[in-house]
């Protein structure tokens, strides 16, 4: 069965109902589901958060806290706060490259901060902004970085350029020329308050920023050159693309939506010359707007949507998450409450696809960032990569692996393969045997027979290494359904007792004491396999 979710994060700003739940107080990150059904499936505690704020991988969900230079990182897997890292600036921004596992940080001195989140290592851009990092998007192929700010400009950085070893680096102060924009996009009179992209490659690709004043302008992301400029009847305070870059969304202060079909309208503009269509403004009249179900919903702080396209997620500052269908311009449901200001929503792919693919590897827990990271010319090697860089992620097998690939065999599986350390002994005993024309001496098949000992007992451990993976992973799955099994309790024995008109809170106490025991378990289990395992 297909299943669909979002992530929603919240920021803290008015005082929290006396009837809300006790569990869900101190929650500011939202996992809710919207298809099959419409519920809450899991929340993450301790974080209050400002538009553009949150990002997300496969495994893990990173926020920037509003009041305090510092980024929560919340497991996704575990369900867990892993862990809470300090920075020397407040962060303003944040946006996840999912194909590198960097998380990119837009920081209140202007400047962009690159943390590998699978090894620790931070690089730096200058301050090419002179007022904070308000708005960040990468380009689908994560080669681009597009970041905005109060102060008009809007910045087009190569990532890779950013994060090469080959360029010089510094601590997180440094300055560093070469790590400037590629390309800056100054159309803008007032403060930018949105920024977004097509799906597309560079050479096709699209920008859309409004401003302050409601001018928004779709500009070209290899020349600078203004393709559209639109006026807004409001201010925009988030933008969402179609995923076939159709239609532009608006999500506007006033809590209304707007919408630009950019092949039905681009021809409806009264335009003489051709050459002029960057230029002509485009009007988009108040009449068009999707109104907003209530005048007490506040701004639709940010815009989400579904995998399809044919729905329209928007977080508003009254803290309700409203569903649009995009087709009819209308409202379809409100999704949920969140009774704080909704600051940031994302749709996450679905799940429960026939043969869906698995990442090509995981990153089990995130790596602190070090800030004063630095590489001596005598720590180094010829390309620039220092000593102390380590990668520390786990290769998942592939749905169809070759029998014949050993090689891959030994990366994926939990040891090398006994046929590549047999063709490899082979290998040395005929090079043993070239190397003397009449005949190899005794201490050469000395040697020989103690590599094929020792080739005996590395088969042996091996041997005992699968069968303790195997015997984990045969656990890690019963605990799993055995969870999903009391969330699932804990979760019917809370909306019945509030039916009864009973404490809910009280009714999920004995499940939440059988998840604690469980998870007790767990890392009792996980100790042992270690001290197995070594």
């Amino acid at each position: 069965m297909l299943t669909e979710s979002f992530l929603a994060a919240t920021l803290t700003a008015n005082k929290v109902p006396a009837h809300m739940s006790a569990a869900l107080k101190d929650v500011g990150i939202f996992l809710h589901e919207v298809q099959p059904q419409n519920t809450f499936r899991q929340g993450y505690k301790k974080s209050s958060t400002r538009p553009g704020c949150v990002a997300f991988s496969d495994s893990h969900v990173f926020a920037a806290q509003a009041d305090k230079a510092v980024v929560n990182v919340y497991s996704r897997d575990r369900g867990n706060q892993e862990a809470t890292v300090p920075f020397p600036e407040r962060i303003h921004s944040l946006v996840f490259a999912r194909a590198a596992s960097i998380l990119v940080l837009g920081t209140e001195g202007g400047k962009l901060i690159l943390w590998e989140v699978s090894t620790g290592r931070v690089t730096t851009s200058t301050a090419a902004h002179l007022q904070p990092v308000s708005s960040l998007c990468i380009t689908s192929n994560d080669e681009f970085i597009i970041s905005a700010s109060a102060d008009t400009s809007v910045h087009v950085w190569s990532l890779a350029r950013l994060v090469s070893f080959m360029q010089p680096g510094g601590s997180y102060r440094a300055e560093d020329t070469s790590k400037s924009p590629i390309r800056t996009f100054s159309g803008h009179r007032t403060a930018v308050t949105a920024a977004a992209c097509g799906h597309s490659d560079i050479t096709t690709n699209f920008a859309v920023t409004c401003s302050e004043d409601g001018t928004c302008y779709i500009w070209d992301m290899e020349t600078g050159q203004i393709l559209r400029t639109l006026l807004l009847p409001t201010v925009a305070m988030c933008i969402a693309v179609d995923p076939a870059d159709r239609v532009v969304y608006f999500g506007c202060k006033d809590g209304q939506i707007h919408a630009w079909d950019i092949f039905r309208q681009s021809g409806k503009s009264s335009i003489s010359n051709p050459e002029s269509a960057g230029t002509a403004p485009i009007q988009i009249l108040t009449k068009d707007a999707w109104a907003a179900p209530a005048k007490d919903i506040g701004a639709a702080n940010c815009l989400t949507l579904s995998y399809d396209g044919t729905s329209l997620l928007s977080g508003h500052s009254n803290g309700v998450v409203i569903r649009w269908d995009v087709a009819k311009h209308r409202i379809l449901n409100e999704v949920a409450n969140l009774v704080q200001p909704v600051t940031n929503i994302e749709m996450l792919k679905p799940t429960g696809f026939a043969n869906q693919k698995r990442p090509e590897y995981t990153i089990l827990n995130v790596v602190k960032p070090n800030l004063e990271f630095t590489s001596s010319s005598s720590e180094i090697g010829t390309c620039g990569v220092s000593a102390k860089y380590h990668l520390n992620i786990m290769i998942n097998d592939r749905l169809s692996t070759s029998k014949d690939d050993d090689i891959e065999a030994a990366i994926t599986g939990p040891g090398i393969p006994g046929s590549l350390l047999n063709e490899a002994l082979r290998e040395l005993v005929s090079g043993s045997v070239s190397g003397h024309s009449s005949s190899v001496d005794d201490a050469q098949k000395f040697k020989v027979e103690s590599l094929e000992e020792e080739v005996s007992k590395l088969k042996q451990q091996i041997a005992v290494f699968r069968d303790v993976e195997g015997k984990r992973k045969e656990k890690r799955l019963k605990r799993m359904m055995k969870r999903e099994n009391i969330d699932a309790k804990m979760r019917e024995a809370y909306f019945e007792a509030v039916k009864k008109g009973k404490d809910g809170d009280a009714a999920m106490k004995k499940w939440q004491q059988q998840k604690a025991t469980l998870d007790a378990e767990s890392d009792q289990d996980y100790l042992a396999d270690k001290m197995d395992l070594t």
